[in-house]
């Protein structure tokens, strides 16, 4: 069985910067359900911007 390695305690410090300059400059009305800033993605994972990969459970 494999097993996933996440890279930085999460958010990481990439995200974490994202995150902040996004909550600085939305208005707070608009909803976030989690923290999470998306590098990219293939299939069914998603990788953020400090490298861990995730399953995508949010697409619909």
């Amino acid at each position: 069985m494999r097993t996933r390695h996440i890279r930085t305690p999460l958010p990481g410090p990439k995200a974490q910067a994202l995150i902040a300059r996004d909550a600085a400059v939305t208005s707070p009305s608009y909803p976030r359900d989690y923290p999470f800033a998306m590098s990219h993605g293939r299939g069914c994972e998603v990788w953020d911007v400090d490298g861990n990969r995730f399953l995508d459970f949010a697409a619909g």
